[in-house]
């Protein structure tokens, strides 16, 4: 007769799973189709507006930075390959606490790009009947019906399956990626004028300021890559995900910046109605609809690309960013923080269901509330600062978890003790970059979802080791508030310049937050049955344990 104890763990590993269905080739399309979204375009039309040609050295430098956090991903998706693992990470490494604020940045980030893609659908429709998009770029009610619909329309990509997913993700990743180089490559041979990247000025309106106030939109582009570590646990060979993140982050840096030299050379004053070299009245010619729409306009294949890709192109990436929002939800649900229904997986598809309804519901009502005011410009920046302050978790959790043993020799990134505090340090200048008011918006939802569903699930674990995180947090807020322009001295003193502000965040990030972080993470692996269940045996099927020693842990790390 079987004890209880083998009774238990027979009753828990009959659970349904997540299946390990993703291969290699849709596990890249999912991360290169998750990067080429509308925001992308629309994105880089503010760059352009606010810094010129410049801006295409805003995808460069974007490039390097985020190829610092790339590399993170790589050693940290293969140590812990669980759905949502992003979300994760800081958990096993500085406890709860941390972990909740982290998990709050995330959620936050991913819920603000679905409807971003839906309202860059509604730009492309809103161009042939001009009743969805207010002047302000702002959906209208109309408008908002339409977003809600496609909203919906994006659940049942998800949900049949990762096996669908990835199968869908290969397909239509395909077609995707096609129209959307036919349609930069097409607007860059037909309409190419070498004038415009030099005859008004490479930098028209200064160098540094304007390269550094446009990189919260590059950065946005470059978050897709993490979609790879979210489905790290439902990958048929988790061992290439580092092979397909460094892949998408070649391919889209190539791409970004082709879309920046399309749209730069592309543009044609008297089409647009703007005077020759005034790029800061780019951005409002296009009257919030597709730039490449009315770019394109004189060139009728180049035009049919540009429509397709319109529609096409951000349904795609929002479905895709579904998916991957409701594995962090789903992450979230183990980790204790929502209800226990968001880490339930459906029998029949093998998917968190749960998690896939609320992740959608909330992407709706968020469509809802953007009428009259907010625009995708504001989403962008609202995400990317909710986004960064979550991924600057990640450098610090990763050289934790090597000090803890737990990272295996041949997983580990060569360079990382240099890679890590830079990634760091680069994290915070994208928090600082994103100004005011969006970053302290970001912080104050993360502030009230940690303080909210921390007093719900009882977070006690880890307060101590999240000082470091909460005063990085205060520190980002305080030198946005006093360096940028956009607060005026009647609120805050501005007490440094932007540059001034600029160097001093990178040096505290690389001096003081590393290693903070560092020093705040537990000596030993944070385990605990009802937080970090999700254990990985060498054959990296997952098996659900209970640790003997969870109490008297969870005692310890108070």
């Amino acid at each position: 007769m079987e004890n209880s104890n083998t009774m238990k763990h027979n009753i828990i590993k009959r659970k349904p799973r997540l299946k390990k269905d993703l291969t290699f080739n849709q596990m890249l399309m999912v991360g290169l189709v998750g990067a080429f979204g509308n925001g992308a375009l629309f994105g880089t039309v503010a760059m352009i507006t606010i810094a010129g040609p410049e801006a295409i050295l805003a995808f460069i430098l974007g490039a390097a930075i985020y190829s610092l956090i790339g590399l993170t991903y790589m050693e940290l998706g293969v140590t812990y390959p669980e759905a949502g693992g992003p979300t994760r990470y800081s958990i096993y490494t500085h406890g709860r606490w941390t972990n909740i604020i982290n998990a709050m940045s995330d959620i936050i980030w991913y819920l603000f790009i679905p409807p971003v893609e839906v309202i860059s659908i509604i730009a492309g429709i809103n161009y042939f009947d001009p009743i969805f998009l207010a002047s302000s770029g702002a959906p209208t009610y109309i408008g908002v019906a339409l977003g809600l619909a496609l909203m919906l329309g994006l659940i049942p990509f998800n949900y049949y399956g990762i096996k669908q997913f990835g199968k869908s993700s290969l397909y239509t990743g395909a077609v995707k990626i096609f129209f959307y180089l036919s349609m930069s490559l097409g607007l860059v041979f037909f309409a190419f004028d070498y004038a415009n990247f030099y005859k008004y000025g490479f930098a028209p309106y200064g160098v540094a300021i304007p390269l550094f106030s446009i990189m919260p939109y590059a950065m946005y582009d470059f978050g897709a890559i993490r979609v790879i570590p979210d489905l790290a646990e439902e990958t048929n060979n988790r061992s290439k995900m580092p092979r397909a993140i460094g892949m998408v982050l070649l391919f889209e840096t190539l791409i970004y910046i082709s879309v920046a030299f399309a749209i730069t050379m592309g543009t044609n004053w008297s089409l647009i109605g703007v005077i020759p070299g005034n790029f800061l009245g780019v951005q409002a010619a296009f009257h919030g609809n597709n730039p490449f729409f009315l770019l394109s306009k004189p060139f009728p294949f180049v035009f049919i690309a540009a429509v397709i890709t319109g529609v096409l192109t951000p349904f795609v990436t929002g479905y895709i960013y579904l998916g991957s929002g409701t594995r962090v939800l789903f992450s979230m649900g183990r980790s204790g923080y929502v209800s226990n229904k968001l880490k339930n997986i459906e029998s029949k598809h093998s998917i968190p269901l749960w998690s896939l309804i609320v992740f959608a519901v909330v992407g709706v009502v968020l469509v809802f509330v953007t009428a009259p005011v907010p625009s995708i410009y504001t989403f962008i920046d609202d995400a990317t600062a909710a986004g960064y302050i979550g991924l600057i978790t990640n450098p610090i959790a990763l050289m934790v978890t090597r000090r803890q043993g737990i990272t295996k020799k041949k997983d580990m990134v060569r360079g990382m003790s240099i890679i890590a505090p830079l990634a760091t340090a680069g994290s915070a200048l994208i928090v600082f970059w994103t100004g005011w008011p969006s970053e302290p918006y970001a912080v104050i939802l993360i502030a009230a979802g940690a303080v909210l569903f921390g007093a719900l699930s009882k977070v006690k674990i880890g307060a101590k080791n999240a000082l470091w995180y909460v005063f990085f947090i205060g520190f980002a807020t305080f030198m946005v508030a006093t360096s940028h322009d956009g607060l005026t001295s009647a609120v805050f003193p501005q007490y440094f310049s932007y540059i001034q502000g600029t160097i001093i965040t990178f040096i505290v990030g690389l001096f003081v937050i590393y290693p903070l972080g560092v020093l705040s993470g537990f000596k030993k692996q944070f385990i605990h049955k009802d937080f970090t269940e999700q254990l990985y045996t060498k054959e990296g099927e997952a098996d659900w344990k209970d640790s003997q020693n969870s109490k008297q842990e969870a005692k310890e790390f108070q």
